[in-house]
Formats: structure tokens, C-alpha cells, sequence
């Protein structure tokens, strides 16, 4: 081989070698810049334990879930609890508060509930990007539809048999979820780190629904893998496991 020769191809190993690495490359997750609100609300509502929970400097989550392990894709998607079109649905009166309450008070419910935490101060930035995030959401509100009734009362004896064949797989035997870095893969169900009993998740009108239409993970919602009469016993046996308490802060 001539020494042009041997040039031209040390050149193309190194360019496959640089590209290659470029490739496997993974850029790590940061908080996108501040200044953009509906960005940095996005990011509050997929990463939830890395800005605001128990671990980071701003600890308002009690525990380690995200908003979108309810609103899911983000509030996208439709069967998922989505926040598309909600802030022209605010203020509204609350069934649970006895009230009118304001979109920034149905957040706090969200992380005194849900996220197990305490109140976000009403002029902070990260409560500004909820608000920013959630009115770029715009569309037309998806009204909750309670679910019908089953054919038997629900019961948990039978939800913990339908758990332990389709639930368990992901979210682990003790419903403890599985971990991955300072979040989960796929959030726990009960225990400590989980949603308290004061959260929407806890109750028959919000779970039934959720979890026929969205669970296990990637179904089509109008194709539910489970009945209406296993989703019922499934969020039985859910309410019967441990959980925090919800004590109004």
C-alpha cells in the first residue's frame, strides 16, 4: 500500500471511530433555561423528583414520582388524566374543597396529594411554570367520565390475583415500583414513596377509568387488556395496601 494510500484509509477509521462515538453519546438531563416558563413547566411535569423532590434543593415532593406517572405523555394523552384545555376550566367549584378554587389551588392539591409534599409558595417560579406549561396546552378540556358500575361489587381478594398476573411484572410483587436513577421506571403503587390516600388515585372514580384504559403500559385505550370488572377489583386491592396519609398542610 502506498503511504497516500495508508493516508486515506487511517482517515476514514478515525471519521467512523469520531462518529461512532458521537452516536453512543447521550447528552445527560439538565433543567432546560429558566427563562422559558412553558419549557421549564414541561420539564417540572416529566421530572418531577429532580426539581422539586425530597432529594433536591427545593423539596416541595414528598416523594419520588412525577406528574405525568397520572397525567400521562405529559398530559397528553387523552385517557390518561390529560391537562389539555384544563386552565379555561378554572376557577371551578370543588367537590372535595366545598369551594370555587383557582387552577395554582388544584396544583397545591396536587402536591399535598398526589405528590405527598407541601403547597408551592404562590409566586414561585416553579408554580409559574405549571400555570405557563399547562395554559400551552391549549384544546378543548376532556370532561372525566365516572366509571360504570361493575357486574359484582368490587373485590380485592380477586384484584390481587389480577394484579399479580398483569401489574406486578412492572410495578415489582411488593407494588413497590422499579427504580431508575433518582425516579422510577414504573412508579410504586403502595408504600411509602407512593401518592397518599388523600390523591384522586386513591379512589374508586378516578382509578377504575385509569387503569382499565391505560394499563398495562402501551394498550389501546379503546382495546383495555383488562375488564371493566378486574379494574374495578385491581384499584380495590390497591386501596387496601399501606400508604402515606394525607394531612392537610
Amino acid at each position: 500500500m502506498t503511504l497516500k494510500g495508508f493516508a486515506a484509509v487511517f482517515l476514514a477509521v478515525c471519521c467512523a471511530i469520531a462518529v461512532g462515538t458521537l452516536a453512543a453519546y447521550r447528552q445527560p438531563a439538565v433543567a432546560p433555561v429558566r427563562n422559558d416558563l412553558v419549557d421549564y413547566g414541561r420539564w417540572l411535569v416529566t421530572r418531577t423528583f429532580a426539581e422539586i423532590g425530597p432529594d433536591s434543593a427545593k423539596p416541595f415532593a414528598g416523594n419520588r414520582l412525577t406528574c405525568q406517572n397520572c397525567h400521562l405523555e405529559a398530559g397528553l394523552k387523552p385517557s390518561g388524566v390529560p391537562l389539555i384545555g384544563v386552565d379555561k376550566t378554572y376557577p371551578k367549584f370543588s367537590v372535595r374543597s366545598g369551594r370555587v378554587i383557582t387552577l395554582s389551588e388544584r396544583i397545591d392539591e396536587c402536591m399535598t396529594r398526589s405528590m405527598n409534599g407541601r403547597k408551592l409558595p404562590p409566586e414561585s417560579r416553579e408554580m409559574a411554570a405549571f400555570i405557563a406549561y399547562i395554559r400551552s396546552l391549549d384544546g378543548t378540556a376532556i370532561a372525566h367520565q365516572a366509571p360504570s358500575a361493575a357486574a359484582e361489587p368490587a373485590d380485592a381478594t380477586r384484584g390481587s390475583e389480577v394484579y399479580a398476573r398483569v401489574c406486578a411484572t412492572c410495578h415489582q410483587p411488593q407494588g413497590l415500583g422499579k427504580r431508575s436513577g433518582e425516579g422510577y421506571e414504573f412508579p410504586p403503587l403502595w408504600g411509602p414513596d407512593s401518592f397518599n390516600d388523600g390523591a384522586g388515585m386513591d379512589h374508586f372514580e378516578r382509578a377504575v377509568g385509569f387503569i382499565q384504559h391505560n394499563m398495562p403500559r402501551g394498550i389501546d385505550p379503546e382495546k383495555p387488556k383488562l375488564t371493566l370488572q378486574e379494574a374495578w377489583d385491581v384499584a380495590a386491592f390497591l386501596r387496601s395496601r399501606p400508604r402515606p396519609h394525607y394531612e392537610a398542610r
